[in-house]
C-alpha cells in the first residue's frame, strides 16, 4: 500500500480512501510515507479531533465537527496529509457530502491529500468521481514471520515459553496465520501458548486455525468444519492418495523455493453417495487446512445485485485465509 499511496500523494489525488481494519498498522506506513515526502500529518477522530502525531498526547477537540474540519482543512496553506478515521458515517450527511466536494476542488491545485481511513467502504454516489480507493492487504507470510519472531523474542525475555517448533512448523504455523491480522495473529498465538502450559509447539497451529472460525462466522455466508475425518477411512482412490501424498509438500517453504506451485484445487465429480464429501472432509484434516461450505440458499437475496455483492464477499473472505 505504501507504494500505491506514495505515488497517488505525488500524483495530487485529493481524496483516497484506504479500506482497512488494521488502523495502526496503516497508520504506522501513512506516517513513514508522510516523513519520506517531508510532509506535516494530521489525525482526525469525531472523539479526539485533531492529533499530530508528532506531538502524541495533545489534540484539539474543537475540531470534532465533520464541517469545521473541512473548512480548516481548504483555509490550511501547508503542505499536509489529512488522514481522517472512520469517516464513513458523516456521509449520509449531504451537507458534508457536498463540503467533502468543495474540499476536493479545492485540493487540486494545492500539495494537501485527504486520506479517509476505515474498514467499512461506502461511498455516495455524489462522491464516487472523487474518492479513489486503495486496498490495505492484510499481513503477508513475512510480515507473519517477523511478527512471531517478535513475539517468540519477547516470551523469552519476559515470559518462561519454550519453544518447540521445528523449522517445519513454523512455517505452517505462519501459514495459518495468514488472512488474519496482525493483531488477531499474536492474540491466536498467545492463547496457543497458555493452552499448552506455556509452550510454543506445533498445536499452535490447530488453535489458530480454529481462530479462523471466528473471520468465517462473522461472514455469515460460509460454515466452517472442523473435520475429523482420515483418508483411511476412504475406500480407493488410490491415484487420488498418492497424489495428495505427493502434493502436500508443495505448501512448505522449500518448495515455493524452489519453484512448485501450490495446488489450486480438485474437481470431484460423482453420483451421490459415492464419497465427494468424506474426501473433502479427509483431504482438509490430512493436510490441516480449513474446509469452508458455502450455503446457496444464504447466498441469494432478493433485492437486485445482493448475490453478486453476497458472492464476492464470500470469494473476499475465503481468500483472506487462504489456503483453504
Amino acid at each position: 500500500m505504501k507504494q500505491t499511496l506514495d505515488i497517488y500523494i505525488r500524483a495530487r489525488y485529493p481524496l483516497l480512501w484506504v479500506v482497512t481494519p488494521e488502523e495502526a498498522r496503516a497508520l504506522k506506513e501513512i506516517d513513514e510515507l508522510a516523513q519520506d515526502q517531508r510532509k506535516r500529518l494530521m489525525y482526525w477522530s469525531a472523539t479526539l479531533g485533531l492529533e499530530n502525531p508528532a506531538m502524541p498526547g495533545r489534540h484539539d477537540s474543537s475540531k470534532r465537527d465533520p464541517l469545521s474540519l473541512l473548512s480548516l482543512i481548504i483555509e490550511d496553506k501547508e503542505a499536509c496529509i489529512w488522514v481522517l478515521r472512520d469517516f464513513h458515517p458523516f456521509l449520509k450527511d449531504h451537507n458534508v457530502i457536498r463540503r467533502l466536494r468543495e474540499t476536493a476542488a479545492s485540493l487540486e491545485s494545492s500539495n494537501k491529500t485527504i486520506i479517509l481511513l476505515g474498514p467499512v467502504l461506502k461511498i455516495p454516489p455524489e462522491l464516487e468521481k472523487e474518492i479513489t480507493v486503495v486496498d490495505f492487504d492484510l499481513p503477508n507470510a513475512a510480515q507473519l514471520e517477523q511478527k512471531l519472531n517478535s513475539i517468540i523474542e519477547r516470551s523469552h525475555r519476559h515470559e518462561q515459553v519454550e519453544v518447540t517448533l521445528d523449522k517445519r512448523q513454523r512455517t505452517r504455523l505462519v501459514q495459518a496465520c495468514l488472512g488474519l491480522t496482525e493483531t488477531e495473529a499474536a492474540n491466536a498465538i498467545a492463547k496457543a501458548i497458555v493452552q499448552a502450559g506455556g509452550q510454543l509447539n506445533g498445536d499452535a497451529i490447530e488453535a489458530v486455525t480454529a481462530e479462523k472460525q471466528q473471520i468465517i462466522r462473522k461472514s455469515g455466508l460460509l460454515e466452517f468444519y472442523a473435520s475429523q475425518e482420515q483418508m483411511a477411512g476412504v475406500g480407493g482412490l488410490a491415484t487420488l492418495k498418492e497424489w495428495l501424498r505427493k502434493r502436500v509438500r508443495a505448501f512448505s517453504e522449500e518448495a515455493r523455493k524452489f519453484g512448485l506451485p501450490e495446488p489450486k484445487g480438485i474437481l470431484l465429480v460423482g453420483v451421490q453417495g459415492c464419497g465427494k464429501s468424506l474426501v473433502a472432509k479427509s483431504v482438509a484434516n490430512s493436510w490441516r487446512l480449513p474446509l469452508l461450505r458455502l450455503d446457496v440458499g444464504r447466498l441469494f437475496a432478493s433485492l437486485v445485485g445482493s448475490s453478486e455483492e453476497n458472492l464476492r464477499n464470500a470469494i473476499k473472505v475465503a481468500e483472506s485465509i487462504a489456503p483453504v
